[in-house]
């Protein structure tokens, strides 16, 4: 079995596994993110396992801190948690997967830990900001994960392409239960579980793409994640506010006032 047919059939049993795993309105915010976790990583050790031999460190690196940062998501979400724990424990998911060789290599020296380490947390909260914009980061992780995965496929890296396809097409299986309705908002929401799940493995496993290739390569690897949260918050809460019209739920502070709460409540 090539990569490329490995990669695909591997994105198409997470959108199917995701679809057929209906989520419920009232529990989806607990149950997206081990659903998503469950999903990813079943598909990804099948599909690596059939095509590709053992599993790569990196990934099973990214996919191990992935589920813990998905079950601190849930914790987060069940009770309280103050937001000082949150980003120690997702520091220290970030800093196990950077000793497995996924990080930034931008001075090919010591401050690439610290800058890595950083730049996942950062960017694994950014998308669980997102997904409370009208639930827009399924979409927006949909194609995130397939650019991915077409890019580590070109680049000769099937390791990486496998779970970057496989999120892509778990991440598009939980688009019909997230259809707009009212007011621009979707039915169900991926949930603060699956986001920092999404966020972080999206985030990690462009690092590790680019991770080795030159300064370009590696700022391209880090702008990617950072470039599809500011994008999908524009298409999704920025715009659908514009074309609203006049009066206050069209100006520009209905969309910071959204954003604070979406801090507050991440």
């Amino acid at each position: 079995m090539t990569p490329l047919l490995a990669s695909a059939l591997a994105g198409a049993a997470g959108c199917l596994l995701a679809a057929g795993l209906r989520p419920v309105r009232r529990t989806i915010p607990c149950l997206g993110g081990m659903t998503l976790a469950a999903v990813t990583a079943g598909a990804t050790v099948a599909a690596t396992a059939a095509a590709l031999g053992p599993p790569d460190r990196r990934v099973s690196a990214v996919l191990l801190a992935a589920a813990a940062v998905a079950l601190l998501g849930l914790i987060a979400d069940v009770g309280a948690l103050p937001l000082a724990t949150r980003l120690v424990v997702e520091s220290v998911a970030a800093g196990g997967v950077v000793l497995c060789g996924v990080q930034v290599t931008l001075t090919g020296d010591w401050p690439d830990g610290p800058l890595s380490v950083m730049w996942i947390v950062a960017m694994t909260n950014a998308h669980a900001l997102l997904d409370r914009l009208g639930g827009a980061l399924a979409g927006v992780a949909a194609v995130t994960g397939a650019g991915l995965a077409a890019a580590a496929l070109l680049l000769a890296d099937p390791a990486l392409a496998v779970p970057a396809a496989v999120l892509s097409g778990a991440c598009l299986g939980f688009l019909p239960y997230g259809r707009r309705r009212g007011r621009g908002r979707g039915r169900v929401r991926l949930g603060p579980s699956a986001a920092l799940f999404a966020g972080f493995g999206l985030t990690c496993l462009a690092v590790a793409l680019a991770a080795g290739r030159g300064p370009a390569a590696m700022t391209a690897g880090m702008l990617v994640p950072a470039l599809a949260v500011a994008l999908g918050a524009w298409l999704y809460g920025v715009r659908p506010r514009r074309w609203a019209g006049g009066g206050r739920r069209g100006a520009p502070g209905g969309v910071l006032r959204d954003v604070r709460q979406g801090v507050r409540r991440a």
